[in-house]
């Protein structure tokens, strides 16, 4: 994906569609090869008034490649009324969790090379700040944003990314709030402001109830669910990278219950007080470093460095030290792979950088986090729809840089694969004709038949074509 700093809109991938984008056949044929519409053949009960939720959604995918902002600028595309997409996405009964696995689960298998079986393959997780402007928008509370270092309105989003070695994708989001320890302002807001949110009864059980539930939930647990749903569907894993917020306990002991696969985690670390043990003592990770003299420079990536040998309650762990320059400040980073290297450890962690760029280009590309809707159901709706968004981009993407047009062919569209092959045969029809028409251009039926029949040559020729016609035909 592109990582300009001043790009606001869409305007290299807008200059690529056309109103067609909201026009159905085109939308469908588009989202055909991530099976879209198998999905919805389970959600024909959310007919909207006349129209199927295939439609509807296929529209909304499509809003950010025409420059309209909202559902409120397609009146002068469809007849449909905005209504129709506010009732899908203030739907309770659908489980926005489940079509957004299906769309990154679809990417990772269309995507797939068996030449690039060695790569890398890790998850990340990591939240960001999606700031609001009205006090009564069910579940919104003032947080904590670190990057203005002040407190804002709005939700913190938590996302689980995927990294198949080339890409990074969503596979999986929360949304959560901050109760804050002002008892006379629970939430951040005046308990006559929190009174006056909006208020949906859930019947309990359901998906809306369970992402409802989620924004009173730590991160670190929804965080640990994420991680035991993405390994229980059977995603390959070989690392987890996470920051230091994120690098605790439960993540370690998450990391270490994998059997199926070997999975690693690798993280920043900074909780003080934790004790490791080393040479037989009780240690924190700064009584270590004090221990292991002097630092070791690393050339290539200009940083300097030491490693530690470990123990965590039961777990085996490194600890690398590094700085930039001899007066810079000391970097911990946590490992449960006892085997790798300082240079594979930060090429591997510098993978984790993906996600910040998710989050910045989704926000200026895709307007992540812009829904204004007081029903929470919208949120999440709006969200997974967005990164659904990014997934059809980053595959655009990928199609057009990272991997051959041919390869891409044989695996994902079937129809471009007929296309090419009807262009093939048509090209050939043309050949024959011209090949006749020179026969007989100067000559009536009888005597181009016999030149034809003397002239070995042309026969030579003749047959080559029909032979390539006739493979062409086998092959479709």
């Amino acid at each position: 994906m592109l990582q300009r700093k001043d790009i606001n809109l869409l305007s290299e991938l807008k200059n690529g569609f056309t109103h067609m984008w909201v026009e159905p056949d085109f939308i469908f044929r588009s989202l055909k090869c991530f099976s879209f519409s198998p999905l919805c053949k389970g959600l024909h009960t959310l007919k909207l008034k006349g129209y199927s939720f295939h439609w509807v959604m296929s529209i909304l995918i499509s809003l950010p490649f025409v420059g309209v902002s909202n559902v409120n600028g397609l009146s002068k595309y469809i007849q449909a009324g905005k209504d129709v997409f506010y009732r899908l996405k203030n739907n309770p009964g659908i489980n926005w969790r489940y079509i957004l696995w299906l769309f990154a689960c679809k990417f990772v298998k269309l995507t797939r090379d068996e030449r690039d079986s060695g790569q890398v393959k890790c998850l990340i997780f990591d939240d960001t700040v999606l700031q609001k402007t009205g006090k009564f928008i069910e579940k919104v509370s003032m947080v904590w944003d670190h990057v203005r270092n002040s407190w804002v309105l709005g939700y913190k989003l938590l996302v689980m990314g995927y990294w198949d070695g080339t890409s990074m994708i969503p596979l999986d989001l929360s949304l959560h709030r901050e109760e804050g320890k002002n008892k006379s302002k629970p939430y951040g807001l005046r308990k006559k402001d929190l009174r006056r949110q909006f208020n949906k009864k859930r019947q309990s059980g359901t998906h809306s109830s369970d992402r409802a539930k989620e924004t009173d939930e730590s991160k670190i647990s929804v965080m640990l669910k994420m991680f035991k749903r993405a390994i229980s569907h059977g995603l390959k894993v070989d690392y987890v990278l996470v920051d230091s917020w994120f690098t605790c306990e439960a993540l370690i002991n998450a990391v270490a219950g994998v059997k199926n696969q070997c999975v690693h985690l690798i993280g920043m670390y900074k909780i003080a007080k934790t004790q490791f043990t080393f040479r037989a003592k009780q240690q924190t990770y700064a009584q270590i470093r004090n221990q292991l003299g002097r630092p070791k420079r690393c050339r290539s990536l200009k940083l300097y460095y030491l490693q530690a040998d470990v123990q965590y309650k039961g777990h085996k762990l490194q600890l690398f030290y590094s700085k930039i320059g001899k007066n810079g400040k000391w970097k911990t980073i946590l490992t449960t792979d006892t085997s790798i290297s300082f240079i594979r450890l930060i090429e591997i962690y510098q993978i984790r950088w993906s996600i910040e760029v998710f989050f910045k280009e989704s926000k200026q590309l895709l307007s992540l986090g812009s829904c204004q809707s007081n029903n929470f159901d919208a949120q999440i709706a709006d969200l997974t729809i967005t990164m659904i968004q990014y997934i059809l981009l980053t595959f655009r993407y990928r199609f057009d840089v990272y991997q051959s047009k041919s390869g891409m062919y044989e695996k994902v569209k079937d129809e471009i694969e007929i296309q090419k092959l009807n262009e093939r045969l048509w090209g050939l029809f043309i050949e024959l004709m011209q090949l006749l028409t020179n026969i007989i251009e100067h000559d009536d039926e009888m005597q181009g038949l016999i030149k034809l029949i003397n002239d070995g040559r042309i026969l030579e020729r003749l047959a080559q074509i029909l032979k390539t016609d006739q493979h062409e035909q086998n092959a479709a």
